[in-house]
């Protein structure tokens, strides 16, 4: 198995000027992309892309001062600032000839939870928290009668057809799988809508891809994952962080 971690974006919400880039955010000893690769390497995996824009410099030069024993690619997305991070998951999935993990940069998750769901799950599978249907922020995901993926919904309230019509699943929480096969048929999607997918965050091509192939949950139960885009989930996450470091490992 391979992985991808989507760093490429500029993290303007969070407005954190001491730090190059937010995936740099501290918690205890650590930083979530230092957790992330430390995960990764735990697991064994085969070959980790980086996909890389904002201060792309300072961040390679972290990650290579870690001395990881883990095998890196480093990729640069050069226009980061207009594009959503479906382009970047793309570019590294043209470099992949593998089932793919792939991690959004900002998450922040106990150790057990990433590592059983990437050991565990299906090869074509979302992990899931229990999430709040009328959050309008988070990616929501709803489910087809068969319990397979319907569609995710974010940035936006769902609908009341979307409510009476299919199952709330929860939260899709930032880190998820495909198979090698499955990849071959996301790119194929992606480039049929290229100039308008380019610009979305990965929930949207998703849903359409939903519609295609059989995208499995993985609900981890856990309420101690975070996504972080501002300083205030930040300062949540890091007080939970720091009154549950047993559950961080």
């Amino acid at each position: 198995m391979q992985a991808i971690i989507l760093l490429a974006g500029y993290g303007s919400r969070l407005n954190r000027q001491d730090i190059p880039h937010k995936a740099l955010l501290p918690f205890g000893n650590d930083t979530l992309l230092s957790r992330h690769l430390s995960c990764l390497e735990d697991l064994k995996i085969d070959l980790t892309h980086l996909v890389l824009g904002h201060n792309k410099e300072q961040v390679e030069s972290y990650v290579r001062g870690l001395q990881l024993k883990l095998p890196l690619r480093f990729i640069d997305n050069p226009v980061y600032r207009t594009t959503g991070n479906t382009l970047s998951m793309v570019m590294a999935l043209r470099q992949s000839a593998a089932d793919v993990l792939i991690l959004d940069g900002d998450v922040l998750y106990p150790r057990s939870v990433f590592t059983d769901y990437a050991r565990q799950s299906d090869a074509s599978s979302f992990a899931m928290t229990p999430g709040d249907i009328d959050d309008e922020e988070s990616a929501k995901v709803l489910l087809k009668p068969s319990g397979s993926i319907q569609a995710f919904i974010t940035k936006r309230h769902l609908t009341g057809a979307e409510k009476s019509g299919f199952k709330f699943a929860g939260e899709a929480i930032g880190f998820f799988k495909l198979s090698a096969l499955n990849v071959k048929k996301f790119i194929a999607l992606y480039e049929k809508h290229e100039a308008e997918y380019e610009k979305f965050l990965w929930e949207i091509p998703f849903t359409e891809f939903a519609n295609e192939v059989d995208l499995k949950t993985w609900t981890t139960g856990s309420t101690d994952c975070f996504e972080i885009d501002t300083q205030e989930e930040y300062e949540h996450a890091l007080d939970h962080f720091e009154r549950h470091r047993d559950l961080y490992g």
